[in-house]
């Protein structure tokens, strides 16, 4: 399997909504909600109806309306910097159909309602289009069966989008009675010093958490993983050196998608060196999904020449105790003799002075299991498992103890011997084999 790179939809950043920015927790509700509210704190009203994007919307955690939910949220707050609410926007695999999508996103704002007490405004947003006139043609038809299917077919075609599903998942930065609705303490374990990363880090992890089950229970092999390249690195799963991106944004990445294709390079200089960053991480990618692969090849091979090299050995015992039994149930010495001759673990030219009565006496010790230490060899020339084998002057040591094999189309050299034919081998890999008396 090639290595995945880091799914597109791996991309859960926490941001703050905040008075010191110049911020309105309620503009931003209307803007997401492609919808109008007013700001009853300073009386201005936000009008987004004529934008398009809105693929499903809802509130958790509060009985009324998302505009009565962000002027209570404002309304809680007098300080002038005051933070009034905090905003996940993770990116949602186009993996997942519209409706998954919604499900997935409901799901965790009730986790984040049940674990930190607050309240939860969500939407889901469509990708862009790349032909703004022809997307927003498609959305002005969505009100007939026949356009919301021809839209539903458009936003997945990565011809016509970007498929850059997203969420904006907002919640407040108070508590929030389930009952009354009254906003009570503030969630300060998302703003200690200490407290604040390590539930940043909870968040992210159920949010991955989630987006793979959901991925799974419509049998996607997708998954994402919002780890740092740092930790992906140091864990092996990536290499190292990458790089970070910087976000873009809307206005930028607007201008970048107009200037696309322009030769002129008109493209704004952060997508530039966005692009630049992108490279380079692909290269990264690239080198180390090789060395991965040679790695893993190279692990298969060695696996498989152990496994070859334990059934030589298992063939050469089952070779050896059959020897043994036949020399030790022979009648006569001179049945015994043959048996020896015969004897395919044995080898009599490296024995001194013909070696039958060792011989004889090695196959009794084996045979009454008195096996002296493997690896040792008396002066007898025998070893302590099974006589000494060794190959004669005129015969190919090479292809004795050494053969270059390719581990998956090896053949046991006995088999192939026995029928008369020459055995093949194909030079690929050096794997020591001994064929005979191996200890």
């Amino acid at each position: 399997m090639k290595h995945r790179r880091i799914h597109p939809a791996s991309h859960c950043p926490l941001l703050v909504i905040s008075r010191a920015d110049g911020r309105s927790s309620v503009a931003a509700a209307a803007y997401a909600a492609r919808t109008s509210m007013t700001d009853e704190r300073t009386g201005r009203r936000y009008n987004y109806r004529s934008a398009v994007g809105l693929i499903s919307e809802g509130v958790v955690g509060w009985e009324r309306s998302a505009e009565d939910l962000w002027n209570a949220a404002e309304k809680a707050e007098v300080k002038r910097n005051a933070r009034v609410a905090r905003e996940l926007r993770p990116a949602l695999p186009a993996e997942l159909p519209l409706t998954e999508q919604h499900r997935l996103v409901k799901g965790f704002s009730c986790w984040l309602r049940d674990e930190f007490g607050v309240a939860v405004h969500h939407v889901v947003h469509a990708p862009n289009f790349n032909n703004a006139i022809e997307g927003k043609r498609l959305w002005r038809d969505r009100h007939t069966p026949e356009g919301l299917q021809e839209l539903h077919e458009a936003l997945f075609d990565p011809a016509m989008t970007n498929r850059n599903f997203h969420a904006h998942i907002r919640f407040t930065t108070r508590t929030v009675d389930r009952d009354t609705g009254a906003f009570g303490e503030k969630t300060r374990v998302l703003d200690d010093l200490k407290t604040g990363p390590e539930m940043l880090l909870k968040i992210r992890a159920e949010w991955q958490r989630r987006t793979n089950q959901a991925l799974a229970r419509n049998e996607s092999h997708a998954r994402i993983d919002l780890r740092s390249y740092e930790a992906m690195a140091e864990a092996g799963d990536a290499p190292e050196g990458l790089e970070a991106q910087d976000h873009l944004g809307p206005r930028t990445t607007q201008k970048a998608r107009a200037a696309g294709d322009d030769v002129t390079q008109r493209m704004p200089m952060a997508a530039l060196k966005r692009e630049e960053t992108l490279a380079r991480n692909e290269e990264r990618w690239e080198c180390w999904s090789t060395l991965r692969a040679l790695e893993r090849k190279k692990a298969r091979l060695s696996g498989r020449s152990e496994q070859i090299a334990a059934a030589r050995e298992a063939e050469r015992k089952r070779e050896r105790d059959t020897d043994c039994a036949r020399i030790v149930q022979a009648q006569t010495e001179q049945d015994k003799r043959k048996a020896v001759d015969d004897a395919g673990s044995i080898d009599l030219t490296t024995v001194p002075g013909g070696g039958y009565e060792a011989a004889i006496a090695w196959a009794n010790e084996m045979n009454t299991n008195r096996t002296p230490p493997e690896d040792t060899v008396g002066a007898n020339g025998l070893h302590g498992s099974s006589p000494t084998v060794e190959p004669s002057d005129d015969e190919d040591r090479d292809d004795e103890f050494e053969q270059e094999i390719d581990p998956e189309e090896y053949e046991n050299p006995d088999t192939v011997a026995a029928t008369g034919k020459r055995i093949k081998v194909r030079r690929k890999q050096k794997v020591k084999v001994r064929l005979k008396g191996a200890g």
